[in-house]
């Protein structure tokens, strides 16, 4: 590969595959049986021809699909950088999770397929089974911004959301939802016919009593994670 947007693009991919998979270039290179200088010349832009085989190796390395880093290669679909993923039920290899460009608690209350997909975080299939049944094409990781949710959460977080779980059916869970169009991750309970009690953890934020009708759930927080 010559073209230079397309280089660009297999930069930017990688270089966010490495930063989820917490490995070094160096070592990634390693286990992808290239040069030791291979992955850091490619991020550093000191290469103009990226062999597709190099791509194949990387890619392999990483337990991703080619289409993953470089969506034009080998002719994949239109859609190939939002890459398949694979029942949280299996029990073989990693399962890839869509991870979207959101900061929940300041996002614009859009639905989560609305937003951009970025690089798919990778998850061993038998932790996913310990938080849920559902397939991981119903999961999505996203990012939690502000303190509202202090000390259960602080900014920066990164929580799984579960988009099967939508019906406030179970007290004080802590989901993912939208209040006149504002994105937020916060505790619901049900106060009375059709009103809701929007909980922030941080006890300096007073909850907030709307209709049931006001807010729109786009799932429940499963998970949260965060880098220490």
């Amino acid at each position: 590969m010559t073209d230079q947007s397309t280089i660009q693009i297999l930069r930017t991919r990688l270089a966010k595959a490495i930063e989820f998979r917490n490995v070094t270039p160096k070592a990634l290179a390693r286990t992808a049986g290239l040069g030791e200088t291979v992955v850091r010349d490619i991020l550093q832009g000191m290469t103009g021809d990226v062999k597709l085989g190099t791509v194949e190796k990387l890619a392999r390395a990483l337990n991703l699909s080619v289409g993953d880093l470089v969506p034009d290669a080998l002719g994949t679909a239109q859609r190939a950088d939002q890459p398949s993923v694979v029942s949280a039920s299996r029990d073989d290899g990693a399962i890839a999770i869509r991870s979207v460009d959101i900061g929940y608690a300041m996002g614009t209350g859009r639905e989560l397929e609305d937003y951009p997909d970025e690089l798919p975080v990778l998850f061993d299939p038998g932790f996913l089974r310990t938080l849920t049944r559902a397939s991981a094409e119903h999961l999505y990781l996203a990012r939690g911004d502000g303190d509202s949710m202090f000390p259960t959460m602080i900014n920066g977080d990164q929580v799984i959301i579960d988009t099967t779980q939508r019906q406030l059916n179970a007290q004080d869970r802590i989901w993912a939802l939208s209040l006149h169009g504002a994105g937020m991750i916060k505790r619901l309970r049900t106060i009375g016919p059709n009103r809701v009690r929007i909980i922030s953890d941080n006890e300096i934020v007073p909850p907030e009593d709307v209709d049931a009708s006001d807010i729109h759930i786009a799932g429940r927080v499963i998970y949260i994670g965060r880098k220490t």
